[in-house]
């Protein structure tokens, strides 16, 4: 059965504790509290006025933002790509079930890795595959081919990367990734990448396509301007690779969807082509994630930092026998967090950091306090 995301939850749980007087800390947001870049607004404001933008455009998307994606994709591989290779979807989440929609048959496998973003699982049973979670090895945050390989039937189908990962922000660096591809090579799975924060990596993100560029016709790309441009409402995301797999994509968008709003895709065009804010974006962060160090590392939760992205994943079992526990008592205190078993990582927490620095300092320092009381 399909539910409801957790996040989406947590998030109707905020609002109505906010009714009821209390004052909220959310640490559960997936998306930057910063404003969409005033350029970027300015370019929708002028799709709005031209007439062609009123009415449906390709499936695909626009030719030129295609050909962007593209270009920006290229960058990271050996294999250049065209606007062909590029499917314009709403957001990362249609991207992800048009892919596997292409990609899977009935009863076919889809290997995703532990922690994982809750909506992965979701998308391969929508497409009618089965999800098989990836557990990394004891103690770890990130999977081995050697993990893979103990999960691999003869069903195997995709494999799913997310680096950096949602929910703990860690990079598989070049040799850990060159290890997977080489398996994923070996035994003729397809790769869906997740890319959604790499330019809100900390450090150099490796890329698939450059690492192992063996993959390539077997690397199905996936992306938006969602995190890196502080434009999830605006819903534009993308699917790269092999043309097949592109058209039969496109073939299922456009019986679903059909195109992505047109003054959206200018919008985005103008983040892509415009001029860089992902830098000003990564210095925020990097300063928020200071205020995180100094608050949890004293009660010994910050031991995996992240490479990237905006979230940290800590393990709180030393305050409670569960993750759940720990984050419905904190819950009851106005303090909002994602238990770890949502992403298949019982025994932590996932913070986002995407806040005011200032509310992330106090909200911080409220549940240190809460925190350390328990552990007293």
């Amino acid at each position: 059965m399909i539910t409801m995301s957790p996040t989406a939850a947590l998030r109707q749980r905020a609002a109505g504790l906010r009714r009821e007087g209390v004052e909220v800390f959310d640490f559960s947001a997936g998306e930057l509290d910063l404003p969409t870049p005033a350029t970027i607004v300015s370019a929708a404001i002028d799709a709005v006025r031209r007439p062609e933008n009123h009415h449906y455009g390709p499936t695909g998307g626009e030719t030129h933002l295609r050909q962007a994606i593209a270009d920006r994709l290229s960058a990271r591989t050996t294999t250049p790509l065209d606007d062909s290779n590029v499917l314009v979807t709403h957001g990362a989440k249609q991207a992800l079930f048009n892919a596997f929609m292409a990609l899977l048959s009935p009863g076919d496998e889809v290997l995703i890795p532990a922690p994982y973003w809750v909506t992965f699982p979701s998308s391969v049973r929508l497409a009618g595959g089965s999800p098989v979670i990836v557990q990394p090895s004891a103690g770890e945050l990130k999977v081995t081919p050697e993990n893979l390989e103990a999960a691999r039937t003869p069903s195997t189908r995709a494999m799913v990367l997310c680096s950096p990962n949602n929910p703990t922000g860690l990079v598989y660096d070049t040799s850990e990734l060159r290890a997977l591809l080489a398996w994923a090579a070996k035994h003729r799975v397809w790769i869906v990448s997740d890319e959604t924060y790499v330019d809100l990596g900390f450090r150099p993100v490796p890329a698939p396509g450059r690492v192992e560029p063996g993959v390539s016709d077997r690397l199905v790309t996936v992306g938006s301007v969602s995190k890196s441009y502080a434009m999830t409402g605006w819903r534009v995301g993308w699917v790269a690779g092999p043309k097949k797999v592109i058209d039969a994509a496109a073939a299922v968008q456009s019986h679903t969807t059909s195109n992505v709003s047109r003054i959206a895709q200018a919008a985005a065009f103008a983040a892509l082509t415009g001029p860089d804010v992902t830098a000003e974006f990564r210095a925020i962060l990097r300063s928020r994630l200071k205020v995180c160090q100094a608050a949890l590392e004293p009660l010994g939760l910050f031991r995996t930092p992240p490479d990237g992205a905006f979230y940290v994943f800590p393990d709180v079992r030393r305050f409670a026998p569960d993750d759940v526990t720990v984050a419905d008592r904190l819950l009851d205190s106005g303090v909002i967090t994602v238990p770890g078993a949502s992403f298949g990582a019982p025994g932590h927490l996932r913070l986002s950091f995407a806040i005011a620095e200032e509310h992330l300092r106090r909200g911080l320092s409220a549940m240190a306090g809460l925190l350390d009381r328990w552990a007293g």
